[in-house]
């Protein structure tokens, strides 16, 4: 079995139970650093929405952006069911495109969306998959487009550094064993952004000392 099936078949395996851990693990917290800043993003029109598993994210971003029309890509097809469930609950399919794709392959349209969302997605590449593939999903943002950022982030202070090392220790391993997943520890994600061209609009950064969500605008 090549790396991408395994991950795909693990990601299936979880999306019941995804929930479940993330409450085991965190309580509420992911979910609440997810929507921190939805009320501070402009009316859009358009939106690409990276990797949001279960969908929870997206059903809230149809529900706060009701003329939007978006499109969120994720490899995982029973995740792309429950989010079609979520979507068609609160009647919102029909301005939802599902996408079953790898994102790393998954040919990004350029210049077409005003906002980008990546929560909780960013932290399962490597740095050199970061490298390659970020810049690629922000060119699909239009000039002055949001990037919506969500993620795990190092704490600045030494002990909660080494409490997110734990935490990171057992995900990255759970998560190995689970899909497949390379990675063997968090990489920076703000020395990676720090690389792109955005200015940040805003921040919410004391959700939790391992957690972050932030608003960038594109700048070229």
């Amino acid at each position: 079995m090549n790396d991408n099936a395994k991950s795909v078949r693990g990601y299936d395996r979880l999306a019941k139970v995804y929930r479940g851990l993330e409450i085991c693990l965190f309580g509420n917290a992911l979910h609440r650093a997810r929507l921190a800043l939805l009320d501070q993003l402009p009316r859009v029109h358009r939106a690409l929405v990276l990797g949001d598993g279960t969908g929870r994210l997206l059903e809230q971003l149809c529900i706060t952006q009701p003329d939007c029309r978006i499109t969120s890509v994720d490899q995982s097809r029973q995740m792309l069911n429950q989010q079609r469930r979520r979507v068609e609950r609160i009647g919102a399919i029909d301005r939802v495109d599902l996408i079953q794709a790898d994102a790393r392959s998954y040919d990004v349209p350029k210049n077409h969306f005003d906002l980008v969302v990546a929560a909780f997605f960013l932290d399962c590449f490597s740095e050199d998959e970061l490298a390659e593939n970020v810049p690629r999903f922000l060119a699909g943002l239009r000039d002055d487009g949001t990037f919506y950022f969500v993620d795990f982030v190092w704490p600045s202070s030494t002990w909660r550094r080494r409490q997110a090392t734990a935490y990171q220790w057992l995900m990255h391993r759970f998560f190995r064993w689970q899909t497949g997943l390379p990675n063997r520890r968090l990489v920076d994600l703000d020395s990676v952004l720090a690389t792109q061209n955005l200015v940040l609009t805003h921040s919410a950064d004391r959700l939790h000392p391992m957690m972050a969500c932030r608003c960038y605008r594109v700048q070229r």
